[in-house]
């Protein structure tokens, strides 16, 4: 009873999910910073729905990562996210929702025809399996650049924020 007591008392029993700075609880996927075109203008977000987002014209990337077999993921790239944010600037930050974050260069990205994948093998990505937005590059198409630790850090599963710096 003393533990439960304790439970109540420090308030785990009414938590509900930890939202990470930079995103946003029932948004798919929240834009930020130096952008042009928002939804929430107090909070300077463009917060994109699922529906808009998987209505984004559909890219695929085959690979293998360090936790996938060679794959076909599919998604929007990267840039034309970005673009209907309006994006200005030269930095991202990529906010997962574990609370992992990376910065990057827009144009490293962009260079490797990055998308945010949202199905592996024709199978929705869930939070379970790196979903529901797994940033994705062909690491297999440039090992030389994309097989080494710094490039795997970028490959950030659980996206659900991406700050415009």
């Amino acid at each position: 009873l003393i533990v439960i007591g304790l439970w109540l008392s420090t308030g785990l029993a009414n938590a509900g999910p930890h939202i990470p700075e930079g995103c946003r609880q029932n948004v798919f996927l929240t834009i930020s910073g130096k952008i042009g075109k928002t939804t929430d203008t107090a909070g300077n977000a463009y917060e994109m729905s699922e529906r808009e987002f998987l209505g984004l014209p559909q890219s695929t990337v085959t690979t293998s990562t360090a936790w996938t077999p060679k794959s076909d993921f599919v998604g929007p790239l990267l840039s034309k996210v970005l673009s209907e944010a309006e994006a200005k600037g030269t930095k991202l930050r990529l906010i997962a929702l574990d609370n992992f974050s990376v910065e990057v260069d827009t144009g490293y990205l962009e260079k490797y025809g990055t998308i945010l994948a949202v199905s592996e093998n024709g199978v929705r990505l869930t939070i379970r399996d790196f979903g529901p937005v797994f940033v994705m590059f062909s690491r297999d198409s440039f090992k030389e650049e994309l097989d080494t630790p710094a490039a795997a850090s970028y490959l950030v599963w659980q996206l659900c924020g991406i700050e415009v710096e």
